[in-house]
């Protein structure tokens, strides 16, 4: 069958473009025609550049398609385009969420308010295939009643459990963050308390490295980081050092991850959280702000601490490298958990979400699924 995929953007270092290129690729595999219209592209996926709604609504695969398949977790003129779809062509929707405006600058709240308001275009669509269950429920919040169902976005993880950590070895526990440096990440939290943790505690050593997409990040933030970065040697000396690795590939993500003893999120809003999971299939002990779908994502294995705590945040982390660092953990305890966290991670395998995904679409093109 034809498939039309429609985003604003599929770039690299960014969740919900991940998951569109996961999708279309599935989909080829599964024997469809799929072509993606964006603004923007930088996978290697079938795709058409278009400037509105119009170059798209003229294009002779949308015309011939069977299903429309639209992501949507910002504001986005394309997404308009559902009110157009024809009526024979079935159209599904793949909800991330939104971020709710208290967690971002006042520049951005007209945008938040327009995806909010834009939420309403679902009403038209025949199935809304939400990340997780706390996006169903923004869903339903928003009385959109289209027929839903979680859809869990895959996660690419390690291939088996990690067996060891370099901190074992050379007693330098790695703290690892992996997100945009934005306010809702909690970027100013995690380093407020990486120093509390560091005037606690004289003799820790203690290595932190932040992966970030700096095109979606705000330049503030940013400036906070690397002003961190010259100044905690200074202030610390040698047991510490602050690396930020913007726009890194997947690969240094990955190793980062595999080095890592401890992955710390303190993010104030999550409609999935892949990070998470990536970083407890590496081995990674996590903390995170206890909201939105950070408790339900890591599955019993993380360190939750109450949202905004920067105090209890510190005192987690601290708990956490106190934990890495002990013999006990080093010779037993690691590989338990690492083996537990492996294997919860792998629920979230791309085999498992692309067999749910075609399967989807094809019931939606077939009518099997009920409104």
């Amino acid at each position: 069958m034809k498939i039309s995929v429609i985003h604003g953007i599929c770039v690299r270092n960014d969740a919900i473009s991940n998951a569109i290129a996961d999708n279309i690729g599935w989909l080829q595999e599964a024997g469809h025609e799929v072509v993606l219209f964006t603004y923007a592209c930088e996978h290697a996926v079938p795709h058409r550049l278009v400037r509105d709604a119009t170059d798209i609504m003229i294009d002779t695969h949308f015309q011939a398609s069977d299903a429309v398949i639209f992501h949507f977790g910002i504001f986005y003129p394309l997404f308009d385009l559902i009110l157009l779809v024809p009526e024979r062509v079935r159209r599904l929707v793949v909800f991330h969420n939104i971020t709710p405006k208290q967690f971002v600058g006042a520049e951005h709240h007209a945008t938040i308010d327009k995806s909010f308001a834009q939420m309403g275009n679902m009403m038209f669509a025949d199935h809304v295939a939400c990340d997780s269950a706390s996006n169903l429920a923004v869903l339903r919040a928003a009385r959109v009643t289209t027929s839903a169902s979680v859809l869990p976005l895959a996660v690419h993880g390690q291939v088996q459990p990690c067996a060891a950590k370099p901190g074992h070895a050379d007693g330098v526990l790695r703290l690892v963050f992996i997100g945009r440096l934005v306010r809702s990440k909690g970027v100013a939290d995690l380093l407020d308390a990486v120093a509390r943790c560091l005037q606690a505690d004289s003799g820790a050593r203690i290595a932190l490295d932040l992966v970030a997409n700096l095109g979606f990040s705000d330049p503030a933030l940013v400036e906070q980081v690397r002003s961190a970065a010259d100044a905690w040697p200074r202030l610390y000396g040698e047991r510490v050092s602050l690396r930020l690795h913007g726009d890194a590939p997947d690969a240094v993500k990955q190793r980062l991850l595999l080095d890592g003893d401890v992955f710390v999120l303190p993010t104030y809003h999550e409609g999935f959280c892949v990070p998470i999971v990536e970083a407890l299939s590496a081995g990674c002990r996590v903390v995170c702000y206890d909201n939105s779908n950070t408790p339900a994502i890591a599955g019993g294995l993380a360190r939750l601490v109450p949202t905004g705590d920067v105090a209890l945040l510190a005192q987690a982390i601290g708990a956490e490298l106190a934990l890495a660092g002990s013999p006990a953990w080093r010779q037993d305890g690691f590989a338990h958990f690492a083996d537990q966290a492996w294997r919860y991670a792998h629920t979230f395998a791309p085999a498992r979400a692309r067999h749910r995904l075609t399967a989807l679409v094809a019931d939606l093109v077939n009518g099997v699924l009920e409104p």
